[in-house]
């Protein structure tokens, strides 16, 4: 089945790099306060250190009653007979050879109802513009690049995760509720 997913490798990376122009489904925003599910999207093939330090984040924001998903994309084909239940990664095989989501951590990601969406990286050869846009939200944000589908694009000058999240924090409380 390998074989499929490398003939596939131009199909998923179009698909995925037309993403910006899907049209999304979004839910009323209910502030900050309000606001309980908050998904996150990046990159994870760029190194482990980002895993631990977001990991770091999803503990605070637990601490203030957030629901945090945590989803970074490996670019790699999941391992045979390891599980990763509750390790927050995207495989290759968590997507058709045409590069719909169809299971895994991809799968549930877009069948859960945010209030935040989050996207820190993005690339036209990766999926997670492909997950943003398919998952309903209240308000998305990114990190980098234009705002296409995206609410609104805040970047950050540093890589420093927990510098961001405080800022993204003060802003998204500064964005009246939906009525």
């Amino acid at each position: 089945m390998d074989w499929l997913f490398k003939i596939g490798k131009v199909w998923r990376e179009k698909r995925w790099g037309r993403a910006c122009k899907n049209k999304v489904v979004n839910t009323p925003w209910k502030g900050w306060d309000d606001a309980k599910r908050i998904g996150i999207l990046f990159n994870a093939s760029h190194g482990r250190v980002d895993l631990e330090v977001l990991r770091e984040i999803v503990q605070a924001l637990k601490q203030e009653h957030k629901s945090v998903t945590l989803c970074g994309w490996t670019g790699q084909m999941r391992p045979k007979n390891v599980l990763y239940n509750g390790r927050q990664l995207i495989f290759i095989d968590d997507f058709t050879w045409q590069g719909a989501p169809v299971s895994g951590n991809a799968l549930e990601f877009i069948q859960t109802e945010f209030d935040v969406v989050v996207t820190l990286h993005r690339e036209a050869r990766i999926p997670l513009d492909e997950l943003a846009s398919k998952t309903s939200a209240g308000i998305r944000v990114v990190a980098e690049g234009e705002e296409d589908f995206y609410d609104f694009c805040m970047r950050s000058e540093s890589k420093d995760y927990p510098v961001y999240f405080r800022e993204l924090k003060k802003w998204l409380k500064k964005i009246n509720p939906s009525l």
